[in-house]
């Protein structure tokens, strides 16, 4: 990216941290999902618990960089909500345009790892 103006190259740069970001995001929601479904089995142990609560915090964290960051940007809007499902469940249900077409583009990247079935 040597050639590309500053200006360019700042953009590619945060549109990559986004993208990156984004996935890291998935991840730890796979991995919340999975703790919430040991809980919802009655499985959770303590230690379990103990290890499990700093990735819910991160989770957290990053949800909420992700919906100021890479969602401001996908959604041409600034969030209303904390975090990103909030957000995608209000697009899901309220809107009937293309930010509607965005809600469900994630479904199946989250609704089947939700325990409940029914992330978004």
């Amino acid at each position: 990216m040597a050639n590309l103006p500053p200006l360019v190259n700042d953009i590619a740069v945060y549109l990559f941290i986004c993208l990156a970001l984004t996935y890291l995001l998935w991840v730890l929601f796979l991995a919340m999902m999975n703790l919430k479904r040991v809980n919802n089995a009655g499985l959770l142990t303590k230690p379990v618990l103990i290890l499990g609560i700093p990735l819910l915090i991160v989770g957290h964290i990053v949800d909420a960089v992700i919906n100021w960051t890479a969602m401001t940007l996908i959604l041409f809007e600034l969030p209303q909500e904390l975090t990103v499902t909030a957000r995608l469940r209000r697009h899901n249900k309220k809107s009937s345009g293309w930010r509607k077409k965005v809600a469900q583009w994630f479904e199946p990247l989250l609704d089947p790892f939700d325990p409940s079935g029914d992330h978004i």
